[in-house]
């Protein structure tokens, strides 16, 4: 064991200065070399002038190049190119070109441009493009363009605009162009990209996007989005031409399209406040923002009835119709949680409401608003103890039914106010 670390230890030192010599002697060609650790073999100390069709290195070697194939039991390096497959049991250093392909234990490294099939245990690396696959148990990198797959366990990386596809289990990056990214906790490209990018938890696109972002928890593109966002959290697109699909989303501009969501804010987009009366809340607070034909609603309200304060508060969506200039037809869905006579009533007590609104445009910030609604109660006639309750959220009825502990009733409205 001492002995071969020496041996190891002298192929190693002795490597660098060899290629730094940059012996000028003509490249031969032969059919086959073996070697227990250069220059201990066949080529002798001619093996860095030496271009093996067939080579084999019991620990390691240095050669010329390889036009054909290749089996090393550690470590191998070429002066020149490679042209043909490498297999070794760490790793694999190509000084030249690489076209081929190459089997690794650890790693392979490729110092000028590749068109091969690597894979590694460890690690791949070429320091110019690359046309062709990476495997690596940890990291691909590509310290130019890709075009080509990346597969990793951990996060793959091609510094340059690329095209092709990485997949990795933590994270890619690239520098942009046509790149489909997959990964289990993130992709970032820091360029203009056109592909799809989907992972587990967020992508990120620092420029102009064609393409579709997926993420479990976000989404951001910092550039113009030309495509679609969907996320369990949050979307976020500076501009954006196409849809959004998320809990929350952001847009900072949108050109064309909608968001899609419970709580969308459009900042060239449609906010509005509404002061409402309707026939169940005399006073009704409405917070709307999104767009004019999709838009989300926050509403709060409240009334006295039954010698009892009655307030709720509700969420909801709708929608805009533009008739004219100065009228809109709105269509919106509603739902609030009412309580009776205290601060939360801890039972379904549900007030739901569609309503239909004309509105008028009287001056640049003040819009009258009026319309019918068809409202649905669900209540629970027991309290959390058990004892019967008597729901008083419907000022009236003409359906009134209950079926075991559920009263439902519906009953025509009205609504009417201001829009600022």
């Amino acid at each position: 064991m001492k002995l071969l670390k020496t041996l190891m230890l002298a192929f190693i030192l002795a490597v660098p200065g060899i290629t730094q010599a940059q012996d000028s002697t003509e490249m031969k060609t032969r059919a086959f070399q073996f070697s227990f650790i250069t220059p201990l073999g066949t080529n002798g100390l001619d093996s860095w002038n030496v271009t093996n069709k067939f080579s084999i290195n019991l620990l390691a070697g240095y050669a010329g190049g390889i036009n054909g194939i290749e089996f090393t039991g550690l470590i191998n390096v070429l002066k020149s190119d490679l042209r043909g497959a490498q297999f070794a049991g760490l790793g694999h250093v190509v000084l030249g070109e690489t076209r081929g392909i190459q089997f690794s234990g650890l790693f392979n490294v490729g110092i000028k441009p590749a068109n091969a099939w690597q894979f590694a245990g460890f690690v791949n690396l070429v320091t110019q493009e690359i046309k062709g696959l990476q495997c690596a148990g940890f990291t691909n990198i590509v310290s130019d363009s890709l075009s080509g797959v990346q597969v990793s366990g951990f996060g793959n990386a091609a510094t340059q605009r690329s095209k092709g596809f990485q997949a990795s289990g933590f994270g890619n990056y690239a520098k942009g162009g046509k790149v489909t990214q997959a990964s289990g906790f993130t992709n970032i490209t820091a360029g203009n990209n056109a592909g799809l990018q989907i992972t587990g938890f967020g992508n990120i696109n620092i420029r102009d996007m064609k393409g579709v972002q997926i993420a479990g928890a976000t989404n951001i593109n910092a550039g113009h989005l030309k495509g679609m966002q969907i996320s369990g959290l949050f979307n976020f697109a500076r501009k954006l031409k196409g849809v959004q699909i998320a809990p929350f989303n952001y847009v900072d501009s949108l050109e064309k399209g909608v968001p899609i969501g419970v709580f969308s804010f459009v900042r060239n987009g449609y906010i509005g406040v509404e002061l409402t009366a309707t026939e169940s809340m005399y006073g009704v607070f409405s917070f709307k923002t999104g767009i004019r034909k999709f838009y989300n609603i926050l509403s709060v309200g409240a009334a006295y009835r039954s010698n009892r304060i009655i307030w709720g508060w509700g969420y909801g969506l709708g929608g805009m119709i533009p008739l004219s200039e100065t009228w809109d037809l709105s269509i919106e869905g509603l739902c609030y949680q009412m309580n009776e006579g205290e601060w939360f009533t801890n039972r379904l007590n549900l007030l739901n409401k569609l309503q239909v609104a004309a509105s008028w445009k009287l001056s640049k910030t003040v819009t009258l608003v009026g319309g019918l609604s068809w409202n649905v109660t669900v209540s629970d006639i027991t309290d959390e103890y058990g004892d019967p309750v008597i729901p008083h959220i419907a000022p009236w009825e003409v359906y009134d039914h209950t079926n075991e502990n559920i009263n439902i009733k519906m009953y025509p409205g009205i609504t009417a106010g201001i829009r600022l």
